[in-house]
């Protein structure tokens, strides 16, 4: 892979010099921005991780997020002294890809960035693709703006899929950032547009187990709508 390239984005220089030096140490190439104006100026195509900070002066760690997304698609992992669940699932919602709070540790900052430049690299060649109308990715082609979800075969024959409303939902969300882990909390307030409380965990699961008799060979062993134990759920 080369040596990947991290973009650090902390007002806190003391932060950023740690950062740095744990992140040196293990071979990467860091840049670093003092706040949300300057990370912007900074990113483009060579950056393949950036660790960001909420809590900044002058533009958000949020809305930087936000606008990243805009345009790139590599990893941002949320760096926050913020560690509330509603916190977590906002920085899921507008685009993160993990969240890591204030104090933490080498190994488990160092984990945490392995693992996910490992699932960019993965699939960054099988991204989903969009024109106008559809995203596509895999056997898979869901409009953007209509319950209409196409299924192609071995012999390149596309067959539409009959999904109910939540359920073309769900796949829509999933195929725009396919390998991505979606929390059931992410997956339940955005689609269902209401805060999210542990029993609706079984609403969700009752969701994904009607989608996969639809979109699975077996529904049993499912290879494209996978269940990533404790973490939630993705698109293979």
């Amino acid at each position: 892979m080369g040596n990947q390239k991290i973009l650090v984005v902390d007002d806190n220089e003391e932060i950023r010099n740690i950062l740095h030096i744990l992140l040196e140490s293990e071979g990467y190439i860091i840049i670093e921005a003092p706040d949300g104006e300057m990370a912007l100026t900074l990113v483009d195509d060579t950056i393949d991780l950036i660790i960001l900070d909420i809590m900044m002066p002058g533009i958000s760690g949020l809305d930087v997020c936000k606008k990243i997304r805009e345009t790139y698609q590599m990893p941002i992992l949320f760096l926050t002294a913020k560690g509330t669940d509603s916190d977590k699932s906002l920085g899921l919602l507008i685009g993160a890809d993990d969240y890591l709070s204030k104090p933490f540790s080498h190994s488990e900052l160092t984990a945490r960035v392995k693992s996910m430049l490992r699932r960019y690299y993965i699939y960054k060649g099988k991204e989903a693709t969009t024109n106008n109308n559809y995203f596509t990715y895999d056997i898979f082609k869901v409009a953007k703006d209509r319950n209409e979800v196409f299924i192609t075969s071995s012999t390149g024959e596309q067959t539409e899929i009959d999904l109910s409303e939540l359920e073309y939902q769900i796949m829509r969300l999933l195929i725009e950032s396919p390998g991505r882990v979606f929390p059931a909390q992410l997956i339940y307030e955005s689609i269902w547009n209401e805060p999210y409380f542990y029993s609706s965990n079984a609403t969700i699961m009752v969701h994904i187990r009607n989608l996969r008799t639809k979109i699975e060979d077996d529904p049993s062993k499912p290879t494209h709508l996978l269940t990533v134990w404790g973490k939630g759920y993705k698109l293979q």
